[in-house]
């Protein structure tokens, strides 16, 4: 039968036969051909998703190897960055206190004892100011005791 639902008739005998075995086996053989093509596209079709998911694998990878190395270094920034203004604050530290050989000997090496030192300094200057003030007026009233004593001793001899 054709395609159309006609009926053909087939030749069983005759020079042709041969060349119809031929064409026959050619038609198999094509077929099996075609069949492995296909299958070699569908397995070609497998590897290629294989291999984009792979290279997609791969890009992820490196993404992340980007991040995590961009990662280390900004904590390595940071931490050198820290060291560098501690460093720099130690030296403006140790350009204000000076050299730590100078403190050695001293009885007062913070800041807090040296303003109660500095405190009770200032205090005792203020006593010695007020003791000076007291003599000055004392040494003016025994002055002015002296010659009013002189002059009356005058007066009284002359």
């Amino acid at each position: 039968m054709s395609k159309d639902g006609e009926q053909v008739a087939v030749a069983t005998n005759g020079p042709w036969l041969g060349r119809d075995g031929f064409v026959a086996e050619t038609a198999v053989r094509l077929d099996r051909v075609e069949g492995a093509i296909a299958r070699l596209e569908r397995e070609a079709e497998k590897a290629q998703r294989s291999a984009d998911e792979l290279a997609e694998e791969v890009a992820r990878v490196r993404r992340f190897e980007s991040f995590e190395e961009n990662l280390s270094n900004s904590r390595d920034y940071k931490f050198k960055d820290s060291q560098k203004a501690f460093r720099d604050l130690k030296a403006r530290l140790d350009a204000i206190e000076g050299t730590k050989s100078t403190f050695v000997g001293l009885t007062y090496k913070s800041f807090e004892s040296i303003d109660k030192k500095l405190a009770e300094l200032s205090a005792l200057q203020a006593r010695v100011e007020k003791s000076n003030r007291y003599m000055r007026l004392c040494a003016v009233l025994f002055c002015a005791a002296f010659v009013f004593a002189g002059a009356a001793a005058a007066h009284y001899l002359f």
